[in-house]
């Protein structure tokens, strides 16, 4: 089978399991009128994980937002990364680009984390195949400065910056996934680190085409998926820095899953989200070097992501109409649960789009997709207030950005 007609089958499975956002449409109405549940603002997480959830729900504290107007939560310091073919760097309150780059991308590389966590760094290939190199510049423009050249065989695939937004975790290989071995082909696969103020770099393992998850530099620990065939994800390795030779200790999914491996800020943490046309949802989660204790939680939304600063798994649920995927979803209540305790709050009660995209970098704001479009106009929610904003980015969100 030929090269295209490989990629062509694993990128239609991948996008299969994406079309959960795909797309999400806005209330007839427009936005509703939110009640919040006051939350505190982002703590650096600690504890043991609880072994019983909790279920928390403050009706008696609750507050009504009024019609939201732009002035309410937006803020110039904090931006957006916004995918087209190229991507272009912009502010909360204008439209204006501040900047732009042009990544290129191929296979999995889409599932890479663009913006460093303190959100002032970009990462992208160009070129990526044939020789990838891989860039690193300031969200506010400048030179851009290679990090990573790989060898002449070799192509970029998915990255995923370090946890103190110093490093990078990368992933390259000779395009020759699962079906390449029945045209006698052979895999070459490797996994490298990337500390970006020195420009030293690491081959830290071979064998496997993975997806970098997180990098604690401080536990000197590397967590990346693994995907089998079909681009399902069949695996969890977790590489161990301390001393060399380094150890990879592997965990095996069965059955295989279309789902997103995501880490919480400290990189203590890994989450592992399902939603799919056709499928029950799913969430779960683990202590990054400790897979065998991974613990589900009751999830009825079709994205997750982790609230920065804090150890607060956060989704849209709800949704009405009931099971849907797809373009007519809403999502009814923003939850929040914190992996350390066990709780479960309904932070926010109101009829938004179903697909929560991310936060702020400081974990001010949660960004939701607002129904009716396709994921190119957004609702950021202030967290402390309650107080909404509606935003036109006129593409993708790549990721969130700090300005200054």
């Amino acid at each position: 089978m030929s090269r295209a007609v490989t990629y062509a089958v694993v990128i239609i499975v991948v996008l299969a399991g994406a079309v959960v956002g795909a797309l999400v449409f806005r209330d007839r109405d427009g936005v509703g009128r939110p009640s919040l549940t006051p939350s505190a603002g982002p703590a650096t997480a600690s504890g043991a994980a609880a072994s019983a959830p909790a279920s928390t729900t403050a009706a008696s504290a609750t507050t009504t937002a009024g019609s939201p107007t732009p002035s309410q939560s937006v803020n110039d310091r904090f931006g957006f990364a916004v995918q087209n073919r190229d991507v272009a760097i912009r502010s909360e309150t204008s439209d204006a680009v501040i900047s732009s780059f042009a990544p290129k991308d191929r296979a999995f590389s889409s599932y890479s984390r663009v913006v460093s966590p303190d959100g002032r760094l970009v990462a992208y290939w160009d070129p990526v195949e044939g020789g990838p190199v891989l860039r690193v510049r300031s969200v506010l423009g400048g030179d851009a400065r290679a990090v990573l050249t790989g060898p002449s065989g070799m192509s970029g695939n998915a990255f995923t910056w370090s946890s103190d937004s110093t490093g990078l975790v990368v992933a390259v290989d000779n395009n020759c996934f699962g079906i390449c071995g029945g045209t006698g082909g052979t895999l070459a696969a490797e996994l490298w680190t990337v500390d970006v103020p020195s420009g030293a770099t690491e081959k830290i393992a071979t064998g496997s085409i993975w997806l970098p998850v997180a990098w604690d530099r401080a536990a000197k620990l590397v967590a990346a998926g693994v995907t089998g065939e079909g681009g399902y994800l069949s695996g969890y390795d977790v590489i161990d820095l301390s001393h060399q030779p380094y150890a990879v200790r592997s965990t095996t999914f069965r059955p295989t899953v279309i789902g997103r491996l995501k880490a919480s800020g400290d990189a203590r943490y890994v989450m592992l989200s399902v939603g799919i046309q056709g499928s029950p949802s799913s969430l779960a989660w683990w202590p990054i070097a400790q897979a065998e204790k991974r613990a589900a939680v009751q999830f009825d939304g079709l994205t997750a992501e982790w609230r920065p600063g804090t150890s607060e798994i956060w989704w849209m649920d709800g949704r009405e109409p009931a099971g849907c995927v797809g373009e007519m979803c809403a999502g009814t209540e923003l939850i929040s649960f914190n992996v350390t305790t066990g709780a479960r709050t309904v932070v926010l009660r109101g009829r938004f789009g179903s697909l929560l995209e991310g936060f702020r970098v400081d974990g001010s704001a949660a960004i939701i997709s607002a129904s009716s479009t396709v994921r190119t106009e957004l609702t950021l929610i202030e967290i402390a207030t309650g107080r909404t904003a509606n935003v036109s980015i006129g593409g993708f969100l790549a990721g969130a950005v700090r300005l200054r």
